[in-house]
């Protein structure tokens, strides 16, 4: 594993130095490698976001659209299908 040095404000260190205080982590190194692994997985949603968001507007630019009235109807099934799955448990 490779070591990187890096300055923070004292608000940051703060934090750290609070929560290693806590008993939470037992190393500053474990708070700071907790929170890059955070920053991963938000980039991760954020890319299934705009991935998401971009096939909806092919959708909607192909015309592959629903009314309000039909995206409820559909809802009203899948709701009654979990319903009726989750009674044979």
């Amino acid at each position: 594993m490779g070591a990187k040095n890096i300055s923070l404000p004292s608000e940051l260190e703060a934090y750290i130095d609070a929560k290693v205080a806590s008993g939470e982590y037992a190393h500053a190194s474990e708070v700071v490698r907790e929170g890059v692994r955070l920053l991963m997985e938000e980039a991760r949603k954020l890319e299934w976001l705009r991935t998401a968001i971009a096939e909806a507007d092919a959708d909607i630019a192909a015309g592959r659209t629903y009314s309000s009235a039909e995206v409820r109807k559909e809802l009203a099934k899948l709701r009654k299908t979990r319903t009726a799955v989750e009674k044979h448990r």
